[in-house]
């Protein structure tokens, strides 16, 4: 499935910390079982993914009771650079208000520095005593406050 080989393009070996295996479809059904996913197609081709979990939502990892979590973008090499991403990200903004949200929490992982400039420039401040670490490594959390 086109999803998850982007996820595993994006996420799988992508760092000195972070995934080493690739996505299973079984990951792809149960994000979207409780999470609303959106894409971007080009030309009939899959260049972008992000998941959106509502507040109290399972499958969250570092949401709050009132936050909801936006995980799993992922955009192309190719299509990089053009706002796709900062597009998703707004979207996802927009669906977690209209779900009551307070907030939106995410995770990332350290060298994934121009993920972190996206969301520092759309208004997501580092919550480093949220900070956590998985069996991948480490984990930063980013929170916008809606």
């Amino acid at each position: 499935m086109a999803v998850t080989a982007l996820w595993t393009e994006a996420y799988a070996d992508a760092g000195p910390e972070g995934r080493r295996e690739p996505y299973a479809l079984q990951e792809y059904f149960a994000v979207a079982a409780s999470a609303a996913v959106s894409v971007v197609e080009e030309e009939g081709e899959l260049v972008a993914v992000v998941a959106l979990f509502g507040p109290g939502a399972p499958g969250r990892s570092v949401a709050g009771p009132a936050e909801a979590e936006l995980a799993r973008l992922a955009v192309t090499e190719a299509a990089r650079g053009r706002g796709i991403g900062r597009g998703l990200v707004e979207r996802c903004a927009a669906q977690a208000r209209e779900l009551g949200a307070e907030a939106i929490a995410l995770w990332s992982r350290p060298y994934q520095v121009d993920a972190h400039r996206l969301y520092e420039s759309l208004g997501y401040r580092r919550m480093a005593e949220r900070d956590g670490e998985d069996r991948d490594g480490r984990r930063w959390v980013f929170r916008l406050g809606l």
